[in-house]
């Protein structure tokens, strides 16, 4: 069994929390291996973090950005769950706070 972290109790603003804390990556024992398949979705997923940091550059407002990107996701999850809500009917009912 490898063991990736501890748990920790620890005291933030006076408040007693118990908190895991990883070890760092990559791990050590065993070492990380990497097949040929694995190296090219990591190289595809760097792009990818490229390209956006790239677009994120390009618009005025970062939150502005993100913005579509969260309520996106939601509407993912959402579906995920059974509500049958588009990306279309979230910014509909965002604009005018009207829903249909």
């Amino acid at each position: 069994m490898r063991i990736t972290g501890d748990y920790r109790t620890l005291d933030y603003s006076g408040e007693v929390v118990r908190a895991f804390v990883p070890r760092p990556l990559p791990p050590t024992e065993p070492p990380l291996v990497l097949s040929d398949e694995l190296r090219d979705l990591h190289g595809s997923a760097l792009s990818a973090v490229e390209r956006l940091a790239v677009a994120g550059v390009m618009v005025p407002n970062a939150d502005w950005f993100l913005y579509g990107f969260v309520r996106k996701e939601a509407v993912i999850s959402s579906q995920i769950e059974g509500t049958q809500a588009t990306l279309q009917d979230v910014l509909t009912y965002e604009a005018t706070r009207i829903a249909d």
